[in-house]
């Protein structure tokens, strides 16, 4: 059994060193003599005219004379980025409204030390392009940025995140989230002493509630206590932590999550570090995993896929997952795990209560959870990870080789038609969705390129979007066998949708030298295609490491509604070439 005193004295200590906050009640902001309005420098509320000018002077005035920056009742329109240096805005709830008309630069930066945010709501022209800039998310808490708050404020809608924090020693609090198009509140940029509590976050275009550490930024993010808020209906994940240290979630409800209710990654699709020193304790996730189309399920989703070590000392207790659409606790990857997992009660998941599937390695230890009216198995372990549990395991015991999947050796004609070539080579089956779509894949090789050919079966074939949201096949090729994790040298995805239209990931991938051929056929479609070789002189008797996947949209809405492939759905194939099946090339 882990010791994890150790981790709660750390985490306790460092939070109560936290900053306090209270805001200020509305009559003593409209008496103080500590607030520069902005209606003096000639800012007028509802009548439609921008005010950014009077918002900056007031701004400079207030900096100038050590006084806060007072957002009197009324909605102000503002057209670009207001930066608070060592500043306060307060305002009087929601009634004091500061309206962006510009998407593209709507951040409210605080910068400096000690500024701040409270009782002011954010509104915005309706929006529906999602961007990714620090400047188009409604709050952005710069680099640099120290002794920070934001207290009591209303964000409604945003084309970005609802605030993004890269700062040290702030706190996030009473905030009310929502109808953001990409996360709520997302912490990063080595952040430290953050406290981000009772806050309310609602219907999010991403993640709810996110702290990611990438490599990029050359360090983690530290010391964060994220605790007691209310979290609902986000399109992704409830609290994500991919790569953090000494990071604690508590007492949060989690509830209607399109994906897992609470995620824990190092993810080598976004590279970002390990996750150390974590506490998860004492949450309520309610109705996670609900959309089909989203992989990342699970009451608790842990899932290390890049460094290694990937999670590090995580404790996960006296949480109660209730209505999972898919396993509890569901634990996946390649890289190791040490975590432990004690008086957690799952009720009624539609799979299993505790699901470790079989790439899993480390030690991983289980006491006291319980678990009722599973879909499943209450403990269903595949790996052959270190698992010490009081519940017995339901899995059937692992050994034996797996079967061999062979590639023919051929040149096929790239028509759509199937000719004799393919009879050869091992047909691969997709799993089905619950729309009734299927297909298998197969593949042969010649010494210039891989071929694949995708049968389908679908009664309902859309190409109405692009990319993913289109019917669509795809495949994940390790070409070496190289088995690195994220991709690398002679390691690809390709994408082909019902309408023929070509797509990667893989950021240069050389799309033009494809040969492809679709087909519409009664019941479904065919997919044809060859890709030369990226980094593989073949042989036969090579092994290529090999994924096929497919997507659907079955109401032909332009959006996907599920997806299929052929490994289990549940293996991070899109982060994790280790986890692929392997092909040999036949002669």
């Amino acid at each position: 059994m882990f010791i994890m005193k150790k981790l709660a004295y750390l985490l306790t200590a460092s939070v109560m060193a936290l900053p306090a906050v209270a805001s200020l009640p509305s009559s003593t902001v409209q008496a103080s003599s500590q607030v520069v309005s902005i209606a003096d420098y000639g800012a007028v509320p509802d009548d439609g005219i921008d005010d950014w000018n009077a918002i900056r002077q007031a701004v400079t005035a207030a900096k100038a004379s050590n006084r806060n920056v007072y957002v009197p009742p009324g909605t102000f329109f503002y057209d670009d980025v207001i930066v608070l240096d060592g500043v306060d805005l307060v305002g009087e709830g929601e009634a004091s409204v500061l309206h962006s008309t510009n998407p593209q630069r709507q951040a409210v930066q605080l910068a400096g030390n000690g500024s701040g945010l409270s009782r002011v709501k954010f509104t915005t022209v309706p929006v529906s392009v999602r961007l990714s800039t620090s400047v188009s998310a409604r709050v952005h808490i710069m680099p640099g940025a120290a002794d920070f708050t934001i207290a009591d404020t209303f964000i409604a809608g945003g084309s970005s995140a609802g605030i993004i924090g890269y700062g040290i020693n702030g706190a996030i609090v009473r905030n009310d989230i929502r109808d953001t198009l990409a996360d709520g509140i997302h912490i990063t940029g080595g952040s430290a002493n953050i406290r981000i509590e009772e806050n309310r976050v609602r219907d999010t275009g991403d993640d709810m509630i996110a702290v990611v550490s990438y490599e990029k930024n050359g360090t983690w993010v530290n010391n964060v206590k994220i605790a007691n808020n209310d979290v609902a209906g986000g399109h992704a994940r409830g609290i994500t932590v991919s790569g953090g240290t000494n990071i604690a979630i508590e007492r949060n409800s989690i509830a209607d999550t399109g994906g897992a209710g609470v995620f824990i990654a190092s993810e080598g699709s976004y590279q970002t570090y390990e996750v150390r020193n974590l506490q998860v304790v004492r949450n309520t996730i309610l109705r996670d995993s609900l959309d089909p189309s989203i992989p990342e399920k699970g009451g608790i989703r842990v899932q290390a896929t890049y460094k290694e070590p990937s999670i590090v000392n995580a404790t996960f207790e006296q949480n109660t997952i209730t209505d999972s659409a898919d396993s509890g606790i569901l634990i996946l990857g390649s890289a190791s795990i040490q975590a432990f997992f004690a008086r957690n009660e799952i009720i009624h998941p539609a799979n299993h209560g505790v699901h470790i599937l079989k790439t899993v390695i480390g030690q991983l230890n289980f006491s006291g959870n319980a678990v009722q009216e599973e879909g499943g198995f209450p403990f269903y372990n595949q790996s052959q990870a270190q698992v010490f549990s009081d519940v017995p395991n339901s899995a059937p015991p692992a050994g034996g080789e797996e079967d061999d999947y062979a590639a023919a050796r051929g040149t096929p004609r790239i028509d759509g038609i199937v000719d004799d070539v393919w009879s050869n080579a091992t047909p691969l089956a997709l799993n089905v969705d619950t729309n009734g779509t299927t297909g298998t894949v197969r593949i042969a090789w010649d010494d210039t390129a891989l071929y694949y050919l995708f049968e389908m079966t679908d009664t309902t074939p859309n190409a109405l979007a692009a990319d993913e949201h289109n019917d669509s096949v795809e495949v994940w090729v390790d070409e070496l066998n190289a088995k690195n994790g994220t991709r690398t040298v002679g390691d690809y995805q390709l994408r082909v949708g019902y309408d023929g239209a070509l797509s990667s990931a893989v950021r240069g991938f050389n799309l033009s030298n494809v040969t492809k051929a679709v087909i519409q056929r009664e019941g479904g479609y065919t997919a044809e295609f060859a890709v030369p070789y990226t980094a593989l002189t073949p042989q036969a008797g090579d092994v290529i490491g090999f994924n096929a996947s497919a997507n659907d949209d079955s109401n032909g809405d332009g959006r996907r509604d599920t997806y299929l492939s052929w490994v289990d759905k549940n293996l991070p194939y899109w982060a994790d070439t280790r986890v692929y099946g392997e092909v040999t090339l036949g002669n």
